[in-house]
């Protein structure tokens, strides 16, 4: 243990100290009065006092550092009518009832988009947060209800090409992020079918993206953590909201059950029937969550959770090539066979214990099991005969499976030692199973299985000193089939210059045991992150340092600006070329290299009148060198985008009308131009014909870049009074009915975005997506 173990060390044991806390603290839950939620982010501050405090992700606010005597507690939140309460304290600490805020009600402003309250982070110290509420992603005009579409419009968050749901973020890899729903990893939560999320926005109470500089808490990724919350549902009566579509249709209904239970249940439904009529191919996809809360006493709360999704397709040429045939009276598809049969599942289980163990300690023990299936063909089978009668095969069949299963547990402590002073300490323990086979044209070397454990213990110490805030953290990571324990520093820092100017600055070590394969240059479209543990390599690392500036321009206008730099100095990535005598197993394929990422970004969000939202540009530059591409010399990464600007609007026109709109303008990404092909040839014995397949063949890696990318979308939502939505709202009892509607590709005839290219001799034939405008409507029915 060196020096900097020590001096944290220290720091841990004299915050410790048993006389730090011997002055008394009150605390409690805020909650939603209407709906009996807890209220993340209310503010609490003692009359006649200069201080206070915040309520946390779980609504939870504890006043320390407090002398015996009366005191009247204000409780404000922008959404909420203030109130305030009167509490006595004797020679004893106190932990009081809930306290129930009034919803305001508010008809003539605009509705917030934006969401200033956090369950994932520490706002006054974190850098590199982003929030995003589920009434924005409802109201972004492509956004189509989903997650995933939404946070790609955040800066530092990029789309790796129009038809993927990953996300790259500040120049790492997709397989760096971190997605929890509850605080449960979820690996690969996307839908093949549809190119979306697996999360029923209509479930979700808070959305949180952490860019960077994240405390010791959070652990296992490189790049960013996204946590999902979902709604506990309301504990006063019944409540929910439906939106009937002809190929998707959500839905959400929460209840109480008794007193002390509540229940929310949401589930999601997608079926083409095009493909499943006319093309004879099954393709839907659904997506259930289920939440129990039992509210034990004001003390203890136990939350169970259950979530579910399915994605099914089965396509084969056969039915479309038939059509074909009968439609134009042409056999020129004799020959030629294709099809991919895709079959994903994601499932996950948690129970959550939450209890204020004393007043000025806050418990939380979480167990979970998550697990992520997919299995994945694709077949090509093209035959021809040139003109001398020789029969040529091209025949290509990929299979793919992969399964993960994450079993865990994670509990933390909070304590609020004195006013001013928070030490939060922690242990996780992992237990994955991931079992991966590739074969290709029949062959495989059969399942590869891999079983690791990882277990980490961390430790961070937050000092509030008014002006100044630190918060120094250590984490203590193994991997079961290696023997050293690795350290990650954090440390997180924040001045107030004044009420409306703030400084702050993170800087980190992170590391990464289990590693995603990038695929981007050898399929057309990357939908799935296929995870390995690195079970005898050394983990993927990187050091990161943000500098970031926020200035409150009015009382609804913040803005806000970080800079940051990641060298990302322990890197990996698969070697497709490697021969299989030189390269026998999957981790001899690995190459460790190095990379690079920095940039800034500028971001104003807030509200006007009655016009809510954001507008963004960021600046990057991101590099990777790897041995065995271009001799170790460094090249611009895949997801290298050096210009983005992104804005978001919405704009209220009185209670009963919306408009939306968003705006992107992005560079384009880097690829790669071969030079030209080596074709490899074989010879089925029993087919008797020659089968190739191709290997591109280029001396640079990503040597052009495609052309910049413009998307326009816009957006309006109307409450009906009549007409059949009206109709239906009124039948089914409930209170109001809204007609969606939303427009993308608005620009598609003045600007066609490429996203690749097809070579013919020396031209190039840009290939894009916005050929035509997209046009969606919907209703959604309130009860």
């Amino acid at each position: 243990m060196n020096r900097r173990a020590l001096l944290i060390g220290a720091v841990f044991l004299a915050a410790a100290n048993p006389l730090a806390a011997a002055r008394l603290t009150i605390s409690g839950y805020v909650t939603d009065r209407s709906t009996g939620e807890t209220v993340i982010g209310a503010n609490i501050l003692i009359q006649g006092k200069d201080w206070g405090t915040a309520s946390d992700g779980n609504g939870f606010f504890a006043l320390t550092g407090l002398a015996p005597g009366r005191y009247t507690l204000e409780f404000s939140h922008i959404a909420y009518d203030k109130k305030e309460v009167s509490v006595t304290l004797t020679d004893q600490s106190r932990i009081l009832s809930d306290t129930a805020l009034e919803p305001k009600v508010i008809e003539t402003q605009a509705v917030s988009i934006i969401a200033e309250k956090s369950e994932l982070a520490d706002l006054g110290l974190e850098t590199g947060h982003r929030a995003i509420n589920a009434e924005a992603i409802r109201r972004i005009p492509a956004g189509r209800n989903d997650v995933f579409r939404a946070i790609k419009h955040l800066p530092g968050i990029e789309s790796i090409d129009p038809f993927s749901p990953l996300y790259a973020v500040r120049g790492s890899d997709t397989g760096e992020n971190l997605i929890l729903l509850d605080g449960v990893p979820i690996f690969n939560p996307y839908h093949f079918v549809g190119s979306s999320g697996l999360f029923n926005v209509y479930a979700l109470k808070a959305v949180e993206l952490m860019v960077g500089g994240f405390g010791a808490e959070y652990g296992g990724r490189n790049s960013s953590v996204l946590y999902i919350t979902t709604r506990e549902g309301n504990n006063r009566k019944l409540h929910g909201e439906i939106a009937p579509g002809t190929a998707t249709s959500n839905g959400v209904v929460d209840f109480p059950v008794g007193r002390k239970i509540t229940m929310m249940m949401s589930g999601r439904w997608y079926c083409d029937l095009i493909s499943y009529f006319l093309l004879d191919a099954p393709s839907y996809f659904y997506d259930m969550n289920g939440t129990m809360t039992w509210k034990i006493s004001n003390r203890h709360q136990l939350s169970l959770r259950y979530f579910r999704s399915l994605d099914d397709l089965d396509f084969r040429s056969d039915s479309y090539f038939n059509y074909i045939r009968n439609t134009f009276d042409t056999d020129i598809f004799d020959d030629y066979d294709f099809g991919f049969d895709i079959r994903w599942r994601n499932e996950a289980v948690s129970g959550i214990l939450r209890s204020v163990v004393h007043p000025n300690v806050y418990w939380q023990t979480q167990v979970y099991r998550s697990s992520f299936s997919a299995g994945n063909r694709s077949l090509l089978d093209f035959e021809y005969v040139d003109e001398e009668d020789d029969r040529t095969k091209l025949f290509m069949e990929t299979v793919i499976r992969a399964k993960i299963r994450d079993t865990g547990l994670h509990s933390k402590l909070d304590m609020r030692l004195w006013r001013g002073s928070q030490l939060k300490i922690g242990g996780e323990w992992n237990r994955y199973a991931f079992q991966n086979d590739i074969r290709l044209n029949g062959y495989s070397k059969g399942e590869l299985v891999n079983r690791p454990e990882v277990t980490a213990a961390y430790g961070e110490y937050k000092i509030d000193l008014g002006l100044f805030s630190l918060r120094p953290g250590i984490r203590y990571s193994n991997m079961s089939t290696q023997t050293r324990w690795n350290r990650e520093y954090r440390l997180n820092a924040a001045a107030s210059f004044s009420d409306r100017i703030r400084l702050k600055a993170a800087w980190g070590q992170y590391l990464q045991y289990i590693v995603s394969i990038n695929t981007q240059e050898y399929e057309m479209s990357q939908y799935l992150d296929t995870y390995f543990p690195l079970a005898s390599r050394p983990p993927c690392a990187s050091r990161q340092a943000i500098l970031g500036f926020e200035a409150d321009l009015s009382e609804t206008i913040r803005l806000s600006l970080d800079i940051y730099h990641k060298d990302l100095y322990r890197t990996y990535a698969y070697d497709y070329n490697a021969s299989q005598l030189a390269a026998p197993s999957f981790l001899d394929k690995l190459r460790q290299g190095r990379g690079e990422a920095y940039g800034f970004e500028l971001l104003v969000k807030g509200s006007l009148g009655k016009t809510s939202g954001w507008i963004s540009y960021g600046w990057s530059r991101s590099t990777r060198q790897y041995p065995h591409i271009m001799n170790g010399r460094s090249h611009l990464f895949d997801y290298d985008r050096p210009h983005a600007f992104k804005t978001v609007l919405n704009h209220r026109v009185n209670p009963a009308l919306e408009f939306s709109g968003s705006i992107g303008v992005l560079s384009g990404l880097p690829k790669t131009e071969e030079s030209g092909y080596a074709h490899y040839y074989y010879y089925d014995p029993l087919l008797d014909v020659i089968g190739s397949w191709p290997q591109v063949v280029t001396p640079a890696k990503n040597n052009i870049r495609m052309p910049y990318i413009l998307q326009v979308d816009f957006g309006v939502k109307k409450r009906l009074r009549k007409g059949f939505g009206a109709q239906l709202a009124r039948y089914l009892g409930a209170d109001n009915a809204f007609l969606n509607v939303s427009v993308s590709n608005v620009l598609f005839a003045l600007h066609r975005n490429v996203w690749f290219y097809i070579r013919s001799d020396e031209t190039r034939y840009g290939v894009g997506t916005n050929y035509f405008p997209e046009v969606s409507m919907g209703y959604s029915i309130q009860f």
